[in-house]
């Protein structure tokens, strides 16, 4: 009787343990990001709207400008240090009022491209701070690209996963519109639309797990230049 007990505990102990695991490297269990990403339990993306959940795959980019060697998606071990010729951007620059003198649009210009530039490491280091390994690690990470009551937000939903062991692994991210709407000294709002690819992270393991997702983000972004650098105080979702 006592061997009969012993095997029926040691089959549930088995069952447990595959049970456990299954939940983890599920993407559908409640403890994946992205079922979270996918609309699954209802809530907004990291900084955007939820895709609709039957579109998972990767959408390749098939204008003729993403054949240019400069403009290659980005990849996951780029995150951190973008540069803003790395990922696919369609726009074209808009035009500028034909009495501003030449002067004054190369000033805007260069203006212009530092803010796109530092925004696109921005979302880089945002998402490479979904690596670490606890909630200080990410805020120290996410505070080099982030400030504000927006820092604060992310960081707040970040630590609900990270506890758990739980990040986020962008194998990349395409820029399909980055568009500076107005720029001053200190201050600047941009018109921002992109997609990454993503699966969950196990913290214990350092590996991606559970299945790909492609995640849409339609976003007006306000920046701040502070110490020589533009870091994002705002976003807002555009439909």
């Amino acid at each position: 009787m006592n061997y009969l007990f012993g095997a029926l505990a040691l089959g549930l102990g088995v069952l447990v343990g595959t049970l456990g695991v299954s939940l983890l490297t599920n993407s559908s269990s409640p403890t994946s990001f992205i079922s979270r990403l996918r609309g699954q339990d209802k809530i907004q993306t990291v900084s955007g709207t939820v895709s609709d959940p039957a579109r998972t795959s990767p959408v390749l980019n098939t204008a003729p400008d993403a054949l240019s060697s400069n403009n290659a998606p980005l990849d996951g071990e780029s995150l951190d240090t973008l540069n803003p010729d790395s990922a696919v951007q369609k726009n074209d620059a808009p035009p500028l009022d034909q009495n501003v003198s030449d002067k004054d649009i190369k000033a805007l210009n260069v203006l212009k491209q530092q803010i796109i530039t530092d925004y696109k490491q921005d979302i880089g280091i945002f998402f490479g701070a979904w690596k670490s390994s606890d909630i200080d690690s990410f805020r120290l990470k996410l505070a080099k690209a982030y400030t504000g009551e927006l820092l604060e937000r992310h960081a707040r939903r970040a630590e609900e996963y990270l506890a758990q062991g739980l990040g986020l692994d962008v194998s990349q991210i395409t820029f399909d519109q980055v568009d500076v709407e107005s720029a001053e000294a200190n201050t600047a709002t941009m018109r921002v639309d992109y997609r990454y690819t993503a699966r969950d992270y196990s913290l214990a393991d350092a590996a991606a797990i559970g299945e790909e997702h492609e995640q849409n983000v339609h976003v007006r972004v306000n920046l701040l230049k502070q110490n020589s650098r533009w870091v994002i105080t705002g976003e807002s979702t555009v439909q």
